[in-house]
């Protein structure tokens, strides 16, 4: 490949810590002509098996980017637990913190990628726990030294709020990643300087019916989060910020922020006909576009807002989370109040709305038909987040960048091969 097109970034003039937290296993990937029917058989075109996990993929586009990650989690004490962590080593990622589990094999998924559809079914078989006696106060110590920011991503939860408290102690900002309903993740996210969610979280945690209205719900209810981030696939993603972002700023209004969305949405550009990024595979990527209402605003819910329907549709919500995650019993533990942590009293009642900026990105640009698996998009996503934090770049930069690196990744099959280096991507979209 040739990054001709591209003035690519040099090293960081000098090492940053992030510590990540979460899954990390072993992913099957399955490439198919179109999902199978039930009963029917199908060959796959393309095989894969490589490392996965939504920590682990995360910090391995974080430390492509020039980071120094450290992971924390656990996996079993088998042969594919040895590949994952020479996996993870080969990427200059920490493994100093991962737990081996002897006897027990190391967490795994199969995904079988539609190529006809251009959506991915992950099917995934946990390892063992993670106790949250296992973090002892020196391991604690040792995780956070030097540490410029704590990521979470929602799983481990129990253990995580051990981290997570121990890092908000150390005024060490905290990042909590938050793709599905699962038990403690509200307690986790109570404790949250950022956060960044999935498409569908917001609405599936909230049961508001509009986007965003479940987005200023989750907002409302986290109001030690200054910055909320939820990603939108092909539609880019959507940011509110709050706290020093507002300190200063004069009010413009007051309005819904679904109308708010609206009204910037006719205003995204094309993307550039530059080329931001080469990947692997010749792939010319070019960055979106982000546009930001003007000052702050008083955001509203919509006059779509209906509170009982939304507690129905919650609940419906927590029901299916806890099948899909084989714990049927448990619906309670999937939704929202459900949390007896002490942290989770920083989650604060619904609010008729909140005083916070506004901001749209775009995705990033290429070719259709360059797309080949969107598995670990969101990791990458937040893997530059992660980046733009710990770097101290402003964040409507870090959204352009993040963009570029997620496109970058789904020009290849699975979660980490698409994953640019630095020196795949334009200078500026890494600078400060």
């Amino acid at each position: 490949m040739s990054n001709a097109e591209v003035k690519g970034a040099g090293p960081l003039s000098k090492k940053i810590k992030v510590v990540g937290m979460g899954s990390c296993g072993v992913d099957y990937l399955a490439s198919v002509a179109a999902y199978p029917r039930p009963d029917e058989k199908l060959r796959t075109e393309q095989l894969e098996v490589q490392g996965g996990g939504n920590a682990a993929n995360a910090l391995t586009a974080a430390a492509r980017l020039g980071l120094k990650p450290a992971l924390v989690t656990k996996i079993g004490g088998d042969g594919l637990g040895d590949g994952i962590i020479t996996e993870l080593q080969g990427d200059g990622i920490d493994t100093t913190h991962v737990m081996r589990a002897q006897g027990h094999p190391s967490p795994f998924t199969y995904i079988i990628v539609d190529r006809a559809g251009g959506t991915r079914t992950c099917i995934h078989t946990p390892g063992a726990t993670l106790d949250p006696s296992e973090l002892t106060q020196p391991a604690v110590a040792a995780i956070l030294k030097d540490a410029a920011l704590v990521y979470f991503d929602g799983r481990l939860t129990e253990a995580a709020l051990v981290l997570a408290h121990a890092a908000r102690a150390a005024r060490i900002p905290v990042l909590v990643e938050a793709e599905r309903l699962r038990p403690n993740l509200e307690a986790l996210l109570a404790l949250a300087d950022v956060v960044v969610t999935s498409a569908h979280f917001p609405q599936d945690w909230t049961g508001e019916a509009e986007l965003g209205d479940a987005l200023l719900a989750v907002a409302s209810r986290l109001p030690r989060a200054h910055t909320v981030i939820t990603t939108r696939g092909v539609r880019g993603a959507v940011m509110l910020q709050r706290g020093a972002a507002v300190e200063g700023s004069k009010i413009t209004g007051k309005a819904a922020l679904v109308d708010v969305m609206a009204q910037l949405e006719k205003q995204l550009a094309t993307p550039s006909i530059s080329t931001d990024c080469v990947s692997k595979s010749g792939v010319k990527v070019a960055r979106g576009s982000v546009v930001h209402a003007q000052g702050a605003w008083e955001l509203q819910y919509s006059a779509a807002h209906n509170a009982a329907a939304a507690a129905a549709s919650a609940q419906g919500a927590a029901a299916r989370a806890a099948a899909l995650n084989a714990d049927a019993r448990n619906t309670s533990g999937y939704a929202m109040g459900s949390s007896s942590s002490a942290a989770a009293t920083a989650v604060a009642a619904p609010a008729a709305g909140i005083v916070a900026t506004v901001t749209l990105a775009s995705s990033a640009a290429l070719p259709k038909d360059a797309v080949v698996d969107t598995t670990g998009a969101g990791d990458s996503f937040i893997g530059s987040v992660v980046y733009g934090l710990a770097t101290g770049m402003p964040m409507n930069k870090t959204l352009t960048l993040a963009s570029v690196v997620a496109a970058c990744k789904c020009t290849a099959l699975g979660a980490r091969p698409g994953l640019p280096q630095r020196s795949q991507l334009a200078a500026d979209l890494l600078s400060a």
